[in-house]
């Protein structure tokens, strides 16, 4: 594309011309040679180089706008197709406005057929003024494609230095000329929108978590107001329903119970009269015969006494008539043993032994008269509800008492329930009979300091317990405790077991303790038998005090009748050895005892006669007197049975009354709690109903208190927009929840897409390589060095797309390879591989070179065989160069140009510079 511009700026107006191969624009450092550049590239709507703008340059302008204008050929292109369709003129005018708008500059772009200057541009219907994307479209459809563009838009001095990039930057920049560097980034930029979603996503996952918890929290809050609400219905309806209806129920069934209870008083006090009035008649019987029977054993009494005394009559005279028989049979007796001439040392002997004998009888019956005397103390002590002491309990005992220590001793507070173990709990209990038991804890330091000074060897116990339920088959179950006990005592007896014998204990497991009922003892130091033959405890020791006087009574009664023996037949030894006269005694008394002998049998026959009739009185008197006790029994029995009878009777009575009056109070209070009420609550189905609910009314009223006091106490949620609320957060619950599912299928679909477009994208960036690596090793070819290009590894991976790199390499003059910016090339052999490489990013492909391209400066620091070979490449490569120079260069840098542009600085006192001057080669150029 052959091109001139016209630039206008403020006053001044110039055109250049643009129609060769190579143009060469010299002019001293800061001339314009890049404001030129600038322009063109402005002109053709591409952003200005190293960061500037075309608002840079008419900034300062005094004009209010500024003009560039291009002229260009309206070629047809290979398919035939005009540039610039639907303009069918040869030339085509390109404008470009620069105008101040509201203070700042803005552009327009305008597209008019043929060559039109910039006076005609605002006349109708001569220019089309297009937006910058649809000039840009269109004159990418010129011919000026983004590979040239991207080229055009190098800034200055990068032009000549490709070499010098790395092979990153290298790839990216062929990426960039041929457009694939934009599908990248539109592809990174879909990745990293596809990440900010992604990340909106757990935003959204931690809002749906929050949401989710204040859902709860809000159901929460939710079931305290259904509770709160449930609760206030059920106090309503106990208190406007179910309390009525169990108060009518109730007091139903306490008319009909106070019916029952006033029938069977009325009844029991009939029957109390009724009985009553036997009773009186029994009493008045019983006391009748009572008197008779006194009034019969007063008489048989009388006759008793009457018998009595012919009795004593009858036996006087028996007994002095027997007592002289006596006499007669001793004398006799005595006789004898002096005619069998009896050894006077033996009778001694035998005297002796008798008194002997005679003083043991007396001393037994004394030892026997003092233990009754003891046991009689003893069993008195027992009935009047103490056990017996020894002297040294009773004195300590007492002195607790005149100290105002309150006690009690162990054996009083036991009773045993089951006597047949008395013995079994005599001997568990035997150390522990004189334990005595606080009244008062709080009494201890004076007990104890009183036990100390007396020395008193048994426990002091002032804390006491109750008795704990016994464990089965323990000795605590034979025991009952009338008043609190030692605890530790109560843990020993219900820890041990009784048993029938040794054998059920070998039974039990190891460490048991038990107790036989004969006192044999199993503990943790083994057995041993610890029965005991005196009683303590209970009614049994009382017993035994009993049976053991019984039998000092037996033996009692009958020591008199030996010792008698004892006396007699000892004082007959004693008138033996005395050297009495029995013989002379009989004959002297003879007479004496003949007359006895002879009265004895009439006499003992009127005492057996006396004494058969006292014998009959007297059994009539016992039998009188049983008959008595009987009706005196009777009598008691009577009289004890008509005293409560007669004193219940006004308190039955009292009761009768009392019940009648609460009836008829029920019967009206049940009237009053009918009226206004449901008929069903009155009928046996609504009671049976309300009491099938709740057992009772106090059931009822308590369930109310406790229904009140709930709803007063708790702290419930009592606003129903609660619900709302919650119903609220659960519709935004979901609706993120769906939002954020929907999103992220999305995501999942995108993503795949995307990966999946990518990955078919990598063949298109892998033609693009090849395509660059065919042009840069034409290129070579042209200017004789030999260029291999290394592809590097691409896959749809952002890592290895990052770290990717294009290796080129070339060859000068046979020398080897050497890399892109390796340092072992010359300046000229640096310049050789940078524009082959930029001249690579623009050529076609069938090799032909196309479109033009600003080189800033490539000829700066080359000798004079570098700069001809430079020029040599650029003439060869038959693209359209526009080639920056400092005047300071060797003339050969203009030996390819086709077309010279000079730029002057601009002079002291001028406003403005001097136009762009020109110098065109004589020889004829082949127009492209």
């Amino acid at each position: 594309m052959r091109t001139s511009i016209a630039l206008a700026f403020a006053a001044a107006a110039f055109a250049v011309p643009l129609d060769a191969n190579i143009v060469t624009i010299v002019g001293p450092n800061g001339s314009g040679k890049t404001t030129l550049l600038d322009a063109l590239r402005t002109a053709l709507g591409i952003d200005c180089s190293a960061g500037r703008d075309y608002k840079r340059y008419v900034r300062r302008s005094d004009k209010p706008y500024a003009w560039l204008r291009m002229v260009v050929s309206n070629a047809r292109n290979a398919r035939g197709q005009l540039a610039f369709w639907p303009v069918t003129t040869p030339q085509v005018t390109l404008l470009c406005r620069i105008q101040r708008k509201g203070g700042d500059w803005e552009r327009a772009y305008g597209i008019g057929a043929g060559d039109v200057p910039v006076e005609r541009a605002d006349d109708t219907g001569v220019v089309t003024w297009v937006g910058v994307r649809q000039y840009a479209a269109q004159l990418e459809g010129a011919g000026l494609t983004r590979a040239i563009k991207r080229v055009l838009a190098l800034d200055q001095g990068h032009t000549d230095k490709l070499c010098e990039y790395s092979g990153q930057e290298l790839l990216k920049l062929v990426f960039d000329v041929f457009g694939d560097q934009e599908v990248l980034d539109n592809y990174q930029k879909a990745r990293e929108d596809q990440n900010g979603v992604a990340r909106e996503l757990e935003t959204l996952d931690t809002q749906l978590a929050g949401l989710g918890l204040r859902v709860q929290e809000v159901e929460a809050e939710v079931r305290s107001f259904n509770e709160w609400t449930r609760l206030v219905d059920e106090a309503l309806a106990l208190q406007a329903e179910w309390v009525p209806r169990l108060r009518i129920a109730e007091l139903h069934d306490g008319v009909r119970g106070g019916h029952s209870q006033v029938k069977g008083l009325r009844r029991d006090l009939a029957d109390r009269q009724e009985a009553l009035r036997n009773a009186t008649a029994r009493a008045i019987t019983a006391e009748k015969r009572l008197e008779e029977a006194d009034l019969q054993q007063v008489e048989v009494e009388q006759a008793l006494d009457r018998a009595g005394v012919r009795l004593a009559a009858a036996s006087a005279p028996e007994r002095e008539a027997q007592a002289l028989t006596n006499d007669k049979a001793r004398l006799i007796g005595l006789i004898e043993k002096r005619s069998d001439g009896a050894d006077l040392t033996r009778l001694a002997a035998t005297a002796e032994q008798l008194r002997q004998e005679r003083a043991d009888l007396n001393g037994q019956s004394q030892k026997l008269a003092s233990e009754r005397t003891a046991l009689t103390t003893r069993l008195a002590a027992m009935e009047s509800g103490h056990r017996p002491e020894s002297a040294e309990i009773s004195q300590f005992r007492s002195a607790l008492t005149q100290a105002g220590v309150g006690h009690t001793a162990l054996a009083d507070i036991v009773v045993i329930a089951d006597e047949s173990w008395q013995l079994a709990v005599e001997s568990v209990l035997r150390s522990h009979r004189h334990i005595l038991l606080l009244e008062d804890p709080g009494d201890e330091p004076r007990a104890f300091a009183l036990g100390e000074r007396h020395g008193y060897r048994h426990f002091i116990v002032p804390d006491r317990e109750g008795a704990p339920p016994p464990k089965p088959d323990s000795l605590l179950q034979c025991l009952r405790f009338s008043a609190r006990a030692p605890g530790w005592l109560l843990r020993l007896l219900n820890d041990i077991r009784c048993v029938e014998d040794t054998a059920q204990g070998a039974k039990l497991p190891k460490g048991q303790q038990w107790i036989t009922r004969s006192g044999y003892s199993r503990e943790h130091r083994g057995g041993r038998n610890v029965a005991t033959v005196d009683f303590h405890f209970g009614r049994a020791a009382a017993d035994q005090c009993r049976q053991r006087m019984a039998r000092i009574d037996s033996e009692l009664d009958g020591l008199p009748g030996r010792l008698k023996k004892l006396t007699a037949e000892l004082a007959e030894i004693e008138l033996t050895l005395s050297g009495f006269d029995a013989a002379r005694q009989l004959a002297d008394r003879a007479a004496e005892f003949d007359e006895a002998e002879r009265a004895l049998p009439t006499l003992n026959a009127t005492r057996e006669a006396a004494a058969a009739d006292w014998q009959r009185l007297d059994a009539e008197l016992k039998a009188q007197q049983l008959s008595i006790r009987g009706l005196v029994a009777e009598d008691a029995t009577a009289k004890a049975k008509l005293t409560p009878l007669s004193a219940s009777m006004p308190e039955l009575g009292q009761r009768y009354a009392v019940s009648r009056s609460e009836q008829a109070k029920r019967i009206e209070a049940l009237r009053h709690s009918w009226r206004g009420k449901p008929p069903l609550w009155r009928r046996k189905v609504g009671r049976d109903e309300a009491l099938a609910r709740f057992k009772t009314l106090s059931e009822a009223e308590r369930e109310l208190v406790r229904l009140q006091k709930t709803l007063n106490e708790e702290n419930f949620v009592r606003d129903d927009r609660v619900v709302d609320r919650r119903n609220k957060l659960k519709a935004d619950h979901n609706q993120l929840a769906e939002r954020i599912e929907q999103q992220g299928a999305q995501l999942e679909r995108a993503r795949s897409t995307t990966d999946r477009a990518r990955a078919q994208y990598i063949n298109v960036l892998k033609a693009t390589l090849r395509r660059y690596a065919r042009n840069i090793e034409r290129l070579g070819a042209l200017a004789g060095i030999a260029v291999e290009v290394g592809y590097p590894h691409l896959a749809s991976d952002d890592a290895d797309l990052a770290q990717a790199a294009l290796s080129v390499q070339f060859n000068f003059d046979q020398k080897g390879l050497i890399g892109l910016n390796d340092g072992e090339a010359s300046g000229g052999q640096q310049v050789m591989k940078s524009m082959i490489l930029l001249v690579g990013l623009m050529m076609e492909d069938d090799g032909a070179g196309g479109g033009f391209v600003f080189i800033d400066e490539p000829f700066a620091h080359l000798d004079i065989f570098n700069i001809d070979k430079v020029g040599a490449f650029l003439q060869a490569t038959q693209a359209q160069y526009i080639v920056t120079t400092p005047n300071t260069h060797n003339v050969n840098v203009f030996k390819p140009s086709e077309l010279t542009l000079l730029t002057q600085k601009r002079r002291p006192g001028d406003k403005l510079a001097s136009p762009v001057a020109f110098l065109r080669r004589a020889r004829a150029s082949s127009p492209r």
